[in-house]
């Protein structure tokens, strides 16, 4: 098994920035979700972000705990949801990750594009996010905001 560095919890979902990242393989288990993910940003607000910008981090782990559901479609041609097993995404490109309060779990909903537009909803406890090393700026650092 594969030891991390750094690693951070949903507690810190805000000061995560999931746009555009990559997923490249996901496993579901009993009671856990794990997604491969090419790479996330960091913002500057992180606790383990020592850097004043966003950084992108290498090739990183989200795990989702005490998952008590997931359900993931992907959107045909007119907008009709086709059901589909989260297994099943050949190339997911995260466009929006947001999280839900539900009675005693969350709701973290994937929004993205793998050939068509998708979501993705888990509902879970939490999630650990694992990386080792920070690679450099995030994409967006020194855009001009409109």
């Amino acid at each position: 098994m594969k030891s991390w560095k750094k690693s951070t919890t949903d507690v810190y979902l805000d000061d995560i920035d999931f746009h555009d990242a990559l997923v490249e393989r996901i496993e579901v288990k009993e009671r856990e979700i794990i997604v491969e993910l090419e790479s996330v940003n960091i913002l500057p607000g992180h606790p383990l972000n020592p850097y004043n910008v966003a950084k992108n981090t290498d090739r990183c782990r989200l795990i989702f705990r005490q998952v008590a559901s997931n359900q993931a479609v992907k959107f045909q041609e007119g907008d009709i949801p086709l059901i589909m097993n989260c297994t099943d995404f050949k190339s997911l490109e995260i466009l929006k990750f947001v999280r839900f309060q539900s009675d005693e779990s969350q709701i973290f909903k994937i929004f993205g594009a793998d050939d068509q537009f998708c979501e993705w909803d888990v509902r879970a406890a939490g999630f650990i996010l694992q990386w080792n090393d920070f690679m450099g700026d995030a994409w967006f650092v020194g855009w001009e905001k409109d």
